[in-house]
């Protein structure tokens, strides 16, 4: 059965609005947003851009649209959804109304598993961010291990242990294990497939004139992923590009700017491209 957390009276928030809540050290946005047909719709986010964490109830918006005041990146609190960049969405959380009364799905709010940060060097790019594993682990500086990120399974390198963060994070991805000698032998060879779809892309970005420079190539260790890491603005010819080589080759090929990390909870040594916006 669901847990439902009464929030306030829903007078508290005219249509509009927004008004914070804090519930179990989460900080929750609620934004009323006028509809002509009805008195209007409420729809809870995380208090936080999944950017840099910039604070997103002090952000300018219309309807449902919220601009981050730190890059002005454009979310959207009814779906969830970054405008901007769609593989940062929002953490959104389910509201409903009793009579005058506004209740929270408090199920969101389940006591997580205790784990443990650590500090993670990842990707050809060099990436640094924070991984979580078990609560028990431990892990030494240089250790090389596999993670879960939003992209597969890759490997990385142990930096340091983090102590508790007094704000909430979001982890980049997991920690599973540390890389065994078995997994050492399964890496993938960077070599003829790096040189081949490296090579294939590059001719066919010059071929149809895109603004577009690929920097560097790699196979992920789940073997079913390859990434190019490209300079230029987002196109949408990118994506048509990447469905023509996944149809050339066995991997699932994906682009992605070199100057921005795929984590969530900070910005990459390289830079996050908030030049961007």
């Amino acid at each position: 059965m669901t847990n439902w957390i009464p929030l306030g009276d829903v007078s508290e928030i005219k249509p509009g609005s927004r008004k914070l809540y804090t519930l179990q050290g989460t900080e929750i946005a609620v934004f009323h947003v006028p509809n002509p047909d009805q008195s209007g719709s409420f729809y809870a986010i995380e208090n936080s851009c999944p950017h840099q964490g910039a604070s997103l109830i002090e952000g300018e918006g219309c309807g449902t649209e919220v601009n981050c005041p730190l890059h002005d990146w454009t979310f959207d609190v009814a779906s969830g959804e970054c405008l901007d960049f769609p593989e940062f969405p929002l953490t959104r959380f389910e509201l409903k109304q009793e009579a005058d009364l506004l209740l929270i799905n408090g199920d969101a709010f389940a006591e997580a598993e205790p784990h443990t940060l650590f500090l993670v060097r990842y990707s050809v790019m060099g990436w640094v961010d924070q991984f979580s594993a078990e609560l028990a682990a431990e892990y030494s500086h240089r250790d090389r291990v596999i993670l879960q990120t939003s992209r597969g399974e890759e490997v990385g390198e142990i930096l340091s242990p983090l102590e508790s963060p007094e704000k909430k994070i979001t982890p980049a991805g997991t920690i599973l294990r540390e890389l065994t000698p078995l997994d050492q032998e399964q890496l993938p060879g960077q070599g003829n497939i790096i040189t081949q779809v490296f090579g294939d892309c590059q001719q066919l970005i010059q071929e149809r004139g895109m603004p577009t420079e690929i920097i560097d190539c790699e196979q992920l260790f789940d073997q079913q992923t390859v990434v190019l890491y490209y300079l230029g603005s987002r196109l949408p010819a990118l994506e048509i590009l990447a469905q023509e080589l996944n149809a050339r080759y066995p991997w699932r090929i994906v682009f992605h700017p070199v100057d921005e990390a795929p984590a969530s909870s900070g910005c990459s040594s390289g830079g996050c491209g908030c030049d961007q916006k």
